[in-house]
């Protein structure tokens, strides 16, 4: 039985599959308004994008696959927290991406703040160990190594192993608001910031009631994301 070759590392190598999801990144960029895409940002999308492609046949890291939905389902997705995580943090600080997956919103978010702020991190936390290495390859791909690097752990494990605690930390289809915030508030720094991606629809109300009478109301805040593509997006901000 043949051997399956080693998944590639370098996106320089793979086909330019990233182009027509950037293009349409552009256009949503523009519309929203938020900011263009750097060289740089479009350096690490780039390198993300390709080597997505090149590993989600072999382990599942997106069900999205057209270009249009990718550009808004999971670039502008992130994209949108940004100037909300600028409130939170806005000289700054420690990042993380909680259970990053095919590192989203957790690239495309350090792609931006990383380059805005020359001291800040980003840890991308993934305790699956396929997903982890693919997270380690886009980062090695990126250029914003060390300052992006990968954690290969359960939450639970960080909060007695690492000393690192967050002032934003991220999460997007994780667990409801609730579970998320038991993993996530113990690896906040003080006056640290949980934002979770979720959307309206059957059921939200019976989460955010059961997160609320774990916290209290004061503890919670939700946005309303209001972007072309991102009907029903919720911005769910929980304080540490």
């Amino acid at each position: 039985m043949n051997e399956r070759q080693p998944l590639p590392t370098n996106p320089d190598e793979l086909p330019a599959t990233e182009r027509a999801t950037l293009d349409a990144l552009d256009a949503l960029l523009q519309a929203a308004p938020l900011p263009p895409l750097s060289e740089s940002e479009r350096t690490v999308l780039t390198a993300h994008l390709r080597l997505l492609d090149a590993w989600n046949p072999f382990i599942n890291l997106t069900r999205i696959e057209s270009a249009s939905e990718r550009a808004s389902r999971h670039l502008l997705d992130a994209l949108v927290a940004v100037p909300l995580i600028d409130q939170l943090a806005p000289d700054g600080g420690a990042f993380a991406d909680l259970g990053s997956g095919g590192g989203f919103p957790g690239i495309p978010l350090a792609a931006r703040l990383l380059h805005a702020r020359p001291r800040a991190t980003f840890d991308l936390i993934e305790a699956t160990g396929k997903k982890a290495r693919f997270l380690e390859a886009v980062t090695a791909a990126s250029g914003l190594a060390p300052r992006l690097r990968v954690v290969q752990a359960r939450a639970e494990e960080l909060v007695s192993t690492s000393p690192t605690r967050y002032d934003v930390i991220v999460a997007r289809a994780v667990a409801p608001l609730a579970e998320l915030t038991r993993l996530a508030r113990p690896l906040l720094a003080a006056g640290g910031h949980l934002v979770a991606w979720k959307r309206e629809g059957d059921g939200w109300g019976e989460e955010l009631a059961t997160a609320t009478s774990l916290v209290g109301p004061d503890a919670i805040r939700v946005h309303r994301v209001s972007q072309h593509g991102l009907d029903r997006a919720l911005l769910v901000l929980v304080s540490g």
